[in-house]
């Protein structure tokens, strides 16, 4: 049994990287030229790859828990099922065809699903693998801006916050790619790039939204006694 594990192990890990996607963020417009984004889907395996394209509304609650809803109205999507075949690129058009009178900015999860094809062989072995990319897309209309307030931090446990955020603002904040400065009397502190990515629990901030995050930080700034800005 102890082989079987790694082995499955193993095999998913080799198996993870069969196929890559690009990009796996994109921002459009709801109307015109860049209302549209090519999706490139990379075969690395040896064996012929079937994949499946669908778009979900992206939705995200207080928790920070992501809620994915089907939306076959709001995108073009060509091919939505092609073949890959071994060490070739596919590439696959997106176009953004719902309203284009928005006034605040819609994000999507497009997936990009590899579809198993040899029913017969996954019946006989009991394992089915699939790999599946969860690219996320943002609609953003001109003038549409974010505004972030820090409404509540306190202290989740050693060296973690807990903090509130509330965007009033009518475009999306990616909160991984904003500056983090924690201040006390003494020194202040700078998180952004990878390091603030490592340390914070939620990437996302949808526009007229609050949720909760965590994110590391030292032990010598505290809630109570430090000040949090995040630049963007």
């Amino acid at each position: 049994m102890r082989f079987l594990i790694i082995f499955l192990t193993c095999f998913w890990s080799l198996h993870s990287y069969a196929f890559q996607v690009q990009p796996m963020v994109a921002e459009l417009k709801p109307s015109g030229s860049n209302s549209q984004q090519r999706i490139r889907v990379m075969n690395n395996s040896n064996e012929p790859l079937t994949i499946e394209l669908t778009a979900f509304d992206l939705e995200i609650n207080k928790a920070g828990d992501e809620e994915l809803k089907l939306n076959e109205e709001d995108f073009l999507i060509i091919p939505m099922t092609t073949i890959v075949q071994p060490g070739k690129t596919q590439s696959v058009l997106v176009r953004y065809i719902g309203d284009p009178a928005i006034s605040v900015s819609k994000s999507y999860r497009i997936a990009v699903d590899q579809v198993p094809v040899d029913i017969n062989e996954i019946k006989q072995s009991g394992v089915g693998m699939s790999v599946s990319f969860r690219t996320l897309f943002n609609v953003v209309p001109e003038q549409a801006t974010a505004k972030l307030l820090v409404k509540e931090k306190q202290l989740e446990q050693a060296g973690v916050w807990k903090i509130l955020l509330e965007n009033e603002g009518d475009k999306f904040i990616r909160l991984s790619q904003a500056k983090w400065l924690f201040k006390n009397q003494e020194e202040q502190l700078l998180l952004e790039g990878e390091e603030l990515s490592k340390a914070l629990s939620g990437k996302l901030l949808l526009p007229h939204s609050e949720r909760e995050v965590t994110i590391e930080v030292p032990a010598k700034f505290s809630p109570q006694n430090s000040q949090l800005e995040v630049l963007f």
